[in-house]
């Protein structure tokens, strides 16, 4: 849990008026309890206070609600991250309206178009399956020596269960095999999910590397991408409304960060931004940084914005672009919310964002609502000595390499 926020001042460093989509930006750093929203000039105009820090996912409904994944106590099996306890819907000034509490919540959900949630979960993976799964570093599974697997379960606002899928039942034992150099916690390990146009979800499955398309009638897997070297660790799977889908890579253990030297460790890696036609397997659009300085070994995410650029989120340092189709960097805010957190080696600060969410200046939740950046005074507090001196070793680090 948070301890406090060292600094908060505005942080965009690029700002091109003539190419940005207009609109205000939402996101909640990790391990804090707190929702930001910014306007393009990075000023807060609203944010929501949580009485749980993230785990993980959250997004604006229609009416301005704010809906949330929070992590609270007792969440299933803390080694997995990502885990969360709660999904609540917050109206705009924090009160709670809604909730739904489940220790087996991870990574995301999705309100879909027929106002139910899809809500991704762990469950524990039957004896006899975990038995014949392969991958992974033996001897890494959860304390106890048992794994997990991924569930989706659809809600109603009843929080009465109206659908449910289970992974390992749909999975291929010789086919979906656990990154060789990630622990085995899990045998497919769900990070993000979306829906498409006919009811069809896609969820991101890390450890295998891959984006998979289920059939909600048959509950069959009916499309995967990603496997044959095209994805590293992804997150973030979102459908567009033509049926392309974008994804963040993050880059980990795959060929394309490291050639030749499929998952080996390297001192080199980097990340993408893609959109991809599951039509013909093309990605039809990516973005690597040209210096490959965009980079975030866990989380991340891309939206396509209605004017045809992206949002990108870099959530490793807090750093959010928005890139054109042409691959121009025409906004960049990086977050100046820094959090003390403590963990076993002590206290440690970090900047970590798992996702953002750009909505339009006359988004329908918006209406009527007071969006002055004026009304906040904020108190800036200087760096500590310790941050300094650590930012002066990696600029020191950066230049030697010809950064």
């Amino acid at each position: 849990m948070s301890k406090y926020f060292r600094q908060i001042t505005s942080d965009v460093t690029i700002h091109d008026e003539s190419k940005v989509y207009n609109g205000y930006t939402l996101f909640a750093p990790q391990f804090a309890n707190r929702a930001w929203l910014v306007d393009m000039k990075g000023n807060i105009c609203h944010y929501w206070d949580t009485n749980y820090p993230p785990g993980v996912n959250y997004c604006l409904m229609s009416n301005g609600n704010l809906m949330w994944a929070g992590k609270g106590q007792n969440a299933f099996y803390e080694e997995l991250g990502g885990c969360g306890t709660e999904i609540i819907e917050l109206d705009w000034d924090g009160n709670e309206i809604w909730r739904y509490d489940d220790p087996n919540i991870t990574h995301d959900f999705k309100i879909l178009k027929n106002g139910n949630i899809a809500v991704l979960r762990f469950v524990l993976l039957p004896e006899e399956i975990q038995k014949k799964v392969k991958g992974g570093v033996p001897g890494t599974e959860l304390p106890g020596g048992v794994m997990a697997a991924p569930q989706i379960r659809e809600i109603n606002r009843n929080k009465e269960i109206v659908w449910e899928w289970n992974g390992w039942k749909h999975f291929n034992i010789d086919k979906h095999v656990i990154c060789p150099i990630c622990d085995r916690f899990a045998w497919g390990y769900p990070n993000s999910i979306d829906e498409f146009e006919n009811g069809d979800l896609i969820i991101s499955l890390r450890d295998f590397n891959e984006v998979a398309r289920i059939d909600r009638k048959t509950s069959e897997i009916i499309w995967e991408w990603g496997q044959d070297h095209e994805l590293g660790h992804q997150h973030d799977v979102s459908v567009l409304a033509n049926g392309n889908i974008t994804i963040f890579d993050n880059g980990l253990h795959n060929a394309i960060s490291n050639p030749g030297k499929m998952y080996e460790l390297s001192s080199f890696c980097t990340s993408r931004a893609l959109e991809v036609n599951p039509k013909n397997n093309e990605i039809v659009w990516e973005y690597i940084d040209p210096m490959h300085l965009l980079f975030s070994n866990f989380c991340g995410s891309v939206q396509k914005l209605p004017n045809g650029n992206y949002l990108v989120c870099e959530a490793r340092t807090g750093t959010l672009y928005e890139i054109t189709y042409e691959k121009e960097i025409v906004w960049k805010y990086v977050s100046p919310i820094i959090v003390k957190r403590e963990n076993i080696w002590g206290w440690s600060e970090t900047k970590y964002i798992f996702q953002a969410h750009r909505y339009s200046i006359d988004f329908e939740g918006f209406k009527n609502r007071d969006l002055d950046p004026n009304k906040y005074e904020w108190i800036i507090q200087k760096k500590s000595k310790e941050s300094i001196e650590e930012e002066e070793i990696i600029k020191n680090r950066l230049a030697k390499a010809g950064y």
